[in-house]
């Protein structure tokens, strides 16, 4: 199917939610970088799609803390600041640690199963270095692993955080050894789920997020700075 026979067999808002999908994606891939424009009409021509349509992209990914807007050149890949990541890092582990603390343990072996299966595609998608399964199945087990604290509300906050963190994760996305490391945390997870051990998971839990903070400011201060 082309570009124009897709776009003319979704409706407006599924082109702007797979159409922000992709592009989140390419941010995250480092196939956009920070500071890189986001132009409407090359957004339109790439999908095939009305220049509002491709607006509307632009907005979306605004509104989840990927883009911003510079005077005098438009929407950009939005460029955190070593303080921006280490707050918002900071917020992260306050809420994934609460959701930790929130999760009846041990998890019934239905649930444990749905988290080893996800980590399964995620191992499958680093072994392949397919940075497409890697950072959806990603999304998919903490989604999953959280989803069982009970608290819709906190459970929206942790995903909008960690949506904010895809701009800077993207230095993370190529790097096998620290995808490796990020595996066997889940797994670390995994356990302790299953053994009831509270203060292993918690601790995972925050540890976890350290890693692609720590490489982003490293790279910030070398680049940016």
């Amino acid at each position: 199917m082309s570009k124009s026979e897709l776009a003319n067999n979704l409706s407006a808002e599924d082109l702007v939610r797979d159409i922000t999908q992709k592009l989140e994606e390419d941010i995250v891939f480092g196939h956009l970088h920070p500071r890189e424009r986001l132009v409407e009409e090359e957004i339109a021509e790439r999908f095939g799609v009305k220049r509002y349509i491709a607006r509307q992209a632009i907005l979306q990914l605004e509104r989840l803390g990927l883009v911003e807007r510079i005077r005098n050149r438009g929407a950009v890949v939005r460029l955190y600041s070593p303080k921006e990541v280490n707050d918002i890092n900071m917020v992260r582990e306050q809420l994934e640690s609460q959701a930790a603390q929130l999760i009846p343990l041990p998890l019934d072996e239905d649930a444990l199963k749905r988290l080893e299966d996800i980590q399964i595609r995620h191992s499958r998608g680093i072994d392949e270095e397919n940075k497409r399964e890697i950072f959806q199945a990603n999304i998919a087990f903490h989604k999953e692993l959280f989803g069982h604290c009970g608290n819709d509300a906190l459970v929206e906050a942790i995903n909008i955080f960690a949506q904010k963190s895809h701009s800077y994760r993207s230095i993370f996305t190529t790097e096998k050894e620290a995808l490796r490391w990020a595996a066997d945390a889940h797994s670390a997870m995994i356990k302790a789920c299953r053994d009831g051990d509270r203060e292993k998971l918690v601790q995972t839990c925050r540890e976890h997020l350290a890693p692609a903070k720590n490489r982003y400011i490293e790279m910030w201060k070398s680049r940016f700075s």
